[in-house]
């Protein structure tokens, strides 16, 4: 599953869940079908496309080098995303049951594997900046990864995606 030269994916969108034990059956089928690694994440606690592709390869690093805490790099990206090595605070983090803004984040699509992709689109309905920080995710990005106003008012408001980035970098030293 882990090459020399992983591809990350990112796809965002709404969707509707009512059942979010079937929507994740329904990833871990499109998973084992295509041999790939997916992650569903709440894209509400995303700080940008940034955040989810610098998690992944962190977690991919971890597992290369033997550090992952997780069982699965699937986990370990959720662990990555959320900035701690606690799995219970990392969960909330995933898919709930009703309305969602999701970011899909694979690993390894080959390009020979497009049809992956087009599977995962069919779960959402596609919107790509669902991904992206807005003051909307503000209050909610700063309080779950500890953002304080003095750092706010030290860096700037502009830069609360860059303080995210380097929780999930510290995320290492916790281990």
């Amino acid at each position: 599953m882990l090459t020399e030269e992983n591809i990350i994916q990112v796809i965002c969108g709404d969707a509707s869940i009512t059942s979010t034990e079937d929507f994740i059956h329904r990833i871990k089928q499109i998973s084992e079908k295509h041999g790939i690694t997916i992650q569903a994440i709440d894209a509400d606690f995303l700080a940008g496309r940034k955040h989810a592709i610098f998690a992944a390869e962190k977690a991919i690093r971890a597992f290369k080098k033997g550090e992952n805490i997780a069982k699965n790099l699937e986990m370990e990206t959720l662990l990555y995303i959320a900035g701690t090595r606690q799995i219970e605070k990392a969960l909330q983090f995933g898919i709930k049951r009703g309305k969602n803004k999701i970011a899909l984040i694979a690993i390894n699509p080959q390009t020979r594997k497009t049809d992956v992709i087009k599977e995962l689109r069919e779960l959402i309905s596609e919107d790509p900046r669902a991904i992206d920080y807005t003051n909307s995710k503000k209050e909610k990005i700063t309080q779950t990864f500890n953002i304080t106003h003095q750092e706010i008012e030290a860096a700037g408001e502009e830069k609360i995606p860059d303080l995210v980035l380097e929780r999930v970098a510290l995320t290492d030293l916790t281990k």
